[in-house]
């Protein structure tokens, strides 16, 4: 059923993306290393497993596999998730 609304990117559009996916990923991981720290109150060797992204009013949900954590702006904190988030 998928593929029936599935598009092909080609040439120049799928390597924009591409590249975009790529800058993404590696803010995202910064990202983590940045709020997880805050969080655990230490560096941690753990990578991300997933990330969720909220626009207008920023939060980044980012999970590994020491726990949960979270970038919000405003007010610009990093914090533990709270149930369900």
């Amino acid at each position: 059923m998928a593929d029936q609304n599935s598009v092909q990117l080609r040439e120049k559009e799928l390597e924009h993306v591409r590249a975009l996916t790529r800058e993404i990923d590696a803010k995202l991981r910064q990202i983590h290393e940045i709020t997880m720290g805050h969080v655990r109150g230490e560096e941690g060797n753990y990578r991300p497993k997933q990330a969720r992204f909220v626009f207008d009013n920023i939060r980044v949900v980012i999970e590994d596999e020491a726990g949960c954590g979270v970038y919000e702006d405003p007010p610009g904190i990093c914090r533990p998730c709270q149930p369900g988030e």
